[in-house]
């Protein structure tokens, strides 16, 4: 029987079907839907006509709200074995969600601790979001490769910081570099968790800005460690959610 792990984020639900093997059969995310148990139950009977009987486990925000599910666990236990299946050399995971920032410490797959920054907006992937429809600018356009680096925002407050864009806009400042400031920024903010932990060995970077080109770079320059992006980087709370189904 196939395994499916389903991560009901803020903002994305993520998807990811394993094998008894730990094979990747299917991996998809979707926005995450208003009227979540309902169409979570149409998108059940939708995945079993494709692929047949599947055991599954959720987690995140709407875990509750997926009613076929054999068992939720939490977030952060699936990020943990998620990462070890993945990138089994590297213990320390930073991941930008769209509500928070979270860094967890694993052992073999084990969570061993854990630092989460719910608080301040100006530290999530929201504030990129918000940001890009200021900008009418689509996230698959974004490229950090070569933004102007002076571009840079001093408020650690999201409502200021918006402030503090409108006036770049103003100034005609161009929009990648303004995003690319934003990027930054979130970076900045996720560097006052990291210090809590030892990141000599590197960190395994996780969550859709993963996507984004030059992101990788950039988080290096910021923390001055190894940081990697391994594959299905934002899918590894889902893909711990499909290991934990039996």
């Amino acid at each position: 029987m196939l395994r499916l792990g389903i991560d009901v984020g803020s903002t994305y639900t993520k998807y990811c079907v394993l094998s008894c093997g730990n094979k990747m059969e299917d991996c998809f995310a979707e926005k995450t839907p208003i009227r979540q148990k309902e169409y979570f139950e149409r998108r059940l009977t939708e995945l079993k006509r494709e692929k047949g009987d599947l055991a599954s486990v959720s987690c995140g925000y709407g875990k509750a709200n997926v009613p076929f599910a054999q068992k939720s666990i939490n977030e952060l236990t699936a990020l943990a074995k998620g990462s070890h299946l993945v990138c089994p050399d590297v213990n320390v995971v930073l991941d930008i969600g769209g509500q928070d920032t979270k860094i967890i410490c694993h052992e073999n797959g084990d969570l061993k601790r854990f630092y989460i920054n719910d608080r301040c907006a100006a530290g999530s992937g929201m504030f990129l979001i918000n940001t890009l429809r200021l900008l009418e600018m689509d996230f698959d356009d974004l490229d950090l490769e070569d933004i102007r680096s002076e571009i840079t925002l001093s408020s650690v407050c999201a409502v200021f910081a918006q402030t503090e864009i409108v006036g770049l806009i103003a100034d005609n400042v161009p929009a990648k570099d303004i995003a690319g400031a934003v990027v930054w920024h979130i970076l900045l903010q996720s560097r006052s968790l990291l210090s809590k932990v030892n990141i000599a060995n590197g960190i395994l970077l996780s969550g859709g800005l993963t996507q984004i080109r030059g992101f990788q770079e950039m988080a290096g320059r910021i923390f001055e460690t190894q940081c990697t992006v391994g594959p299905y980087a934002g899918y590894l709370s889902a893909i711990g959610c499909a290991l934990s189904a039996k």
